[in-house]
């Protein structure tokens, strides 16, 4: 039972640095700042994070949502010193920011949290930002975008690599499953801290976590995870295909204006995608759908959208925010 523990400690470590490797998460001698939260799976890359011959950092970000943040600072602040990794801290009062209309708790938290991490990141000179993001995770944000009315291009899941707020950021455990950290934990004896608000049901994507993705592995197995996986695969690449395409029509935009001739001279499926980056994601593909054909219908005229109105004049089409 020993050699299959340190068996299954090895291997996961190896599963790790070979993803790294495969998927060129990050350069050698580039310093690191993992985002550390405390729980399963931030712990988790921590440790494995520390096999990399990389210098790295560990940052705890307070919401100031819990009274548990403080237990959890202390908990990461132990944690980094006993990996003997420099630990920064920062918080913002998320509660207060999404009490202003349009703003949500998740979508607030998830701003603060990678703009504070972006600044930790520029003041003590760290290359790239690590997050625990999981395959778990993966698959309850195909269903948040499915339920929240996302088009087809918007399935590509969680980045590995991308960029937020002008920092390189990456996802190094996008191979791996929640259980399958947790485990590692144990067998490791590595403790680590549980969230209560990932209980709350108020929020969709715990609903997803703890009802829709149980009922479907227990109904149905998890290989129907296993395709929607490989579905975002194929997401991703197309999502590539149309970002080059919307690019190449970004480029026509003057003086924040486009011409309808030119947006109408694309594909519609193309068009749409660029609707969706020219809006900042913030319209389902329903609305969407209504848009295009109302640019399509060459009547000049506004479509008012929840933070800006959409202009369609003297066959220009723009924005406009609303006050």
């Amino acid at each position: 039972m020993k050699k299959k523990k340190i068996d299954f400690e090895k291997q996961t470590i190896l599963k790790f640095l070979a993803s790294c490797k495969e998927r060129s998460i990050v350069s050698p001698g580039a310093k690191i700042l993992l985002a550390v939260s405390g729980g399963s799976d931030s712990v988790a890359m921590l440790e494995l994070a520390s096999k990399l011959k990389n210098k790295n950092a560990a940052a705890y970000i307070d919401h100031r949502l819990r009274g548990a943040s403080v237990k959890e600072k202390a908990f990461v602040r132990k944690l980094a010193k006993k990996f003997a990794m420099p630990f920064y801290t920062k918080s913002f009062d998320v509660a207060k920011s999404a009490a202003k209309p349009g703003k949500s708790l998740e979508d607030c938290a998830r701003v603060a949290r990678y703009k504070l991490l972006g600044e930790i990141c520029r003041k003590r000179g760290f290359d790239i930002i690590f997050t625990g993001h999981t395959l778990s995770d993966n698959t309850e944000t195909f269903f948040l975008k499915l339920f929240r009315g996302g088009g087809l291009s918007s399935f590509y899941g969680i980045a590995e690599k991308t960029k937020i707020f002008g920092v390189p950021v990456a996802r190094p455990l996008l191979d791996f499953e929640r259980d399958e950290l947790k485990k590692f934990l144990i067998v490791s004896k590595l403790p680590f801290m549980t969230d209560e608000s990932n209980k709350d049901r108020q929020f969709l994507r715990n609903k997803i976590r703890r009802d829709l993705i149980p009922f479907i592995e227990k109904h149905f197995g998890k290989n129907v995870l296993k395709h929607l996986a490989a579905l975002e695969s194929q997401a991703s690449d197309l999502n590539a295909l149309t970002k080059e395409s919307a690019d190449e029509l970004k480029k026509n935009i003057k003086k924040g204006k486009l011409d309808n001739s030119v947006y109408l001279s694309y594909n519609k499926f193309l068009r749409k995608c660029f609707l969706a980056e020219f809006l900042g994601r913030k319209v389902n593909s329903r609305y969407i759908d209504k848009i295009d054909g109302f640019i399509s219908s060459g009547k000049g005229g506004g479509f008012a959208l929840r933070d800006m109105d959409l202009i369609v004049r003297k066959g220009k089409l723009y924005k406009r925010r609303k006050k």
